[in-house]
């Protein structure tokens, strides 16, 4: 706990104010109190003004018994402030150059209690710190700080006016199969797809008519994002490629496109794989001798997505965006950080914003349930010689975002077809040492099988062509877009696939090679037959 020796040299800002109080308490304490409570904490020195330089000097109390008193009576008395958040230790008197001098420390607070308003209208009562003032807070983040308050998780939220045929069948149907292989034997997987959705929390019965409807969870996981608008209009799913140095994407994923599904599951999956690419992989082999494409940074990145999307308040004003630059990668999510940040980085208390939903992610081993999901960050920059994972909370509009440094040395340009954007389509992957072979534009190795489990199980999680790898694995998006064409033209040649998809021939014939291997894909009736999708 800071003492005066320590504020002496210290100006005001975001976590100190300094106040005169030789008259008493002064009223614009409490404004203080809430700002500083909404926010970051701080610390109020009663008694001391700024200097002309900008730092403090002591300006004393005239009766400090009488100042405590009224600032006690204050805490608690409901009329003045909305809760009580100090307890006697945080309040202390000092000596400061002769003169008396009360240090109030204002802890952040608990997300149950915000906010903590003064007065009895917690809308004009609301203040939050930015700088070196107190400021109303905006409309829209009171009502954050209220969703917020909750004690249960708001996407457990029944939705009466949807139905479960505004749930995509495709990604429901990837999930289950990425369940399935992720936890074979498991008495769920033998459930109907209603009570499977209503052991998950996507669905549930609703107090009003008694039917099934889904939950919000359920909606953003497995819906489609024409409806999920309908219920979070300001829903947005970002994850951009800018590899280049002009700040301009290579390629981008968005979930308003209307080419694809649109929802949180299938996001997850298409952008895993655009944040991993190119990644250096050194070549190891598991116990079954196949290929281990994953490592700390590979997890890292990951959790990184995960995390934004479980933290997410889909009702905030700005979407979820990801961005991957050729050194870093940045995730940001709407919403403040629920627990203080210093216990974020500490590891060991986990309070998401969306728990059914991590809930979903984790009975398929994606995301860390534990509190631990920052020594993942963590572990992953140690790895690749990085500085520890930068993360930030930020004001007007909230959001919170990550910055985790990358290890790309190594890494070579090249064109995938079918991918490109805005600007040249460059994406980037691993240059390897004679006699290893490359990562292709699939992802998947040329000389090897990619396993179906990644450090987090499914390592691309469901997508837009319906999902997942049996035995082979997660499919890629060239995988998931090669399934698409097919569903559509089962008798498609090679040629015409390329020419359709901008691949070329030998690159649909490796990727039909791979969902053959995984048993999603088999050929029927030879060179004159079709193609039969499995899964």
């Amino acid at each position: 706990m800071l003492s005066v020796d320590s504020l002496k040299g210290h100006r005001e800002g975001n976590r100190l104010e300094f106040k005169r109080a030789e008259g008493g308490l002064p009223h614009s304490f409490w404004e203080t109190y809430s700002s500083f409570a909404n926010t970051d904490g701080g610390i109020v020195v009663l008694g001391a003004v700024e200097g002309t330089d900008g730092l403090p000097v002591p300006s004393g109390i005239g009766d400090v018994g009488s100042l405590l008193k009224d600032l006690w009576d204050g805490l608690n008395n409901s009329q003045r402030a909305s809760a009580n958040i100090l307890v006697d230790s945080d309040v202390t008197v000092e000596d400061w150059e002769g003169r008396e001098v009360v240090l109030v420390h204002v802890p952040r607070a608990d997300r149950r209690m915000r906010p903590v308003y003064v007065g009895n209208n917690p809308r004009t009562g609301t203040y939050r710190r930015s700088g070196e003032g107190d400021y109303h807070v905006a409309e829209e983040t009171y009502r954050s700080m209220v969703r917020d308050s909750a004690p249960e998780s708001v996407d457990r939220t029944v939705l009466d006016a949807f139905s479960l045929d505004d749930l995509h069948s495709e990604t429901m149907r990837g999930y289950r199969n990425l369940f399935r292989s992720t936890r074979p034997g498991h008495p769920w997987t033998g459930l109907s797809d209603e009570a499977f959705l209503t052991r998950i929390g996507a669905i549930a019965r609703s107090g009003d008519d008694h039917a099934l409807h889904p939950t919000r969870a359920g909606l953003l996981m497995f819906g489609e994002a024409w409806r999920i608008v309908s219920e979070f209009p300001r829903y947005l799913l970002d994850c951009r490629q800018e590899l280049a140095d002009n700040n301009r994407w290579n390629n981008r994923l968005v979930s308003d496109s209307g080419d694809w599904s649109g929802n949180v599951l299938d996001f997850w999956g298409r952008a895993s794989r655009m944040l991993t690419e190119g990644l250096p992989v050194p070549f190891r082999l598991g116990p079954d001798m196949r290929r281990i494409d994953d490592t700390p940074q590979h997890r890292a990145v990951r959790e990184a997505l995960t995390n934004a999307l479980v933290h997410a308040d889909y009702s905030g004003r700005t979407g979820v965006v990801l961005v991957r630059k050729p050194d870093r990668v940045i995730a940001s999510n709407p919403g403040t950080l629920r627990i203080a940040l210093d216990e974020v980085e500490a590891g060991g208390v986990s309070d998401p914003r969306n728990e059914t939903m991590l809930f979903m992610f984790s009975l398929i081993n994606i995301g860390e349930r534990a509190g631990s999901g920052f020594d993942v960050l963590r572990e992953g920059a140690r790895s690749a010689g990085k500085p520890e994972p930068l993360l930030e909370e930020l004001y007007e509009p909230d959001r919170v975002r990550l910055t985790l440094q990358i290890e790309t040395s190594g890494l070579v340009g090249f064109h995938l077809p079918g991918m490109g954007g805005e600007g040249a389509p460059l994406v980037t992957a691993v240059k390897p040492p004679s006699g290893q072979s490359v990562i292709g534009a699939d992802g998947a190795n040329a000389g090897a099988v990619v396993g179906a489990n990644g450090a987090n199980g499914a390592d691309s999680g469901a997508n837009a062509g319906g999902g997942t790898g049996g035995a082979g694995g997660p499919l890629s998006d060239a995988g998931a877009r090669v399934l698409d064409a097919l569903r559509a033209n089962p008798r498609a040649s090679a040629v015409a696939l390329g020419k359709e998809l901008g691949m070329t021939r030998r690159q649909i014939q490796r990727v039909q090679g791979n969902l053959k291997g995984a048993g999603i894909l088999e050929r029927v009736g030879g060179t004159r037959g079709y193609w039969r999708i499995k899964a």
